[in-house]
């Protein structure tokens, strides 16, 4: 399944678009929120999820929480090395970001998406191509996708993703053959 999030240029506060097979999300930042609160909207103004992100100086640390009940945790594990976990308690995700601009989501250390954000911009236009298992959990991946790109643009975050390129070693290297199921 591919899935294509395309943050809208020229707005006052982040806003996306979700192209997944099946129908059109939208995703909007709340305005002047110092928690960085975005929600998750389906068609015909479903909420399916809210994204809350929590200061801290250390760390990026988010709450996911989804309509139909489950509530993940998402926070940092590794800063120098990219490492992230999204958790409840019954699922865990690991999110490793790579040299460059690509990102992989792994669930029981078997890899389920991987994406890659654009090289090339205009304002705040940032653009996801997911590709993801059939069978994954496409809300918490697109949750966990928008809290990477609002971790990038919140002035006040000291825990930006950073290109690995220049600052430390990945913890696991990217699969350019990895396909979905």
């Amino acid at each position: 399944m591919i899935i294509t999030i395309q943050q809208r240029e020229f707005s006052w506060r982040s806003e996306y678009e979700i192209e997944t097979p099946s129908c059109i999300y939208f995703a909007q930042k709340k305005y002047l929120s110092f928690l960085g609160q975005i929600k998750l909207i389906a068609p015909h103004e479903r909420l399916v999820a809210i994204i809350t992100r929590y200061f801290s100086l250390f760390r990026a640390k988010y709450d996911f929480e989804l309509t139909d009940g489950p509530v993940y945790g998402f926070r940092c594990e590794k800063a120098w090395r990219g490492v992230y976990v999204c958790e409840n308690g019954e699922e865990t995700f690991h999110l490793y970001q790579h040299k460059g601009l690509n990102f992989s989501i792994f669930q029981n250390d078997v890899q389920i998406a991987a994406f890659t954000k654009n090289k090339v911009k205009m304002g705040a236009g940032d653009c996801y191509e997911i590709r993801m298992n059939d069978d994954a959990n496409l809300i918490v991946i697109i949750c966990m996708t928008l809290a990477i790109d609002s971790s990038e643009f919140d002035d006040y975050s000291s825990t930006m993703t950073y290109d690995l390129g220049s600052i430390g070693p990945e913890a696991r290297p990217f699969d350019n053959s990895w396909e979905p199921s």
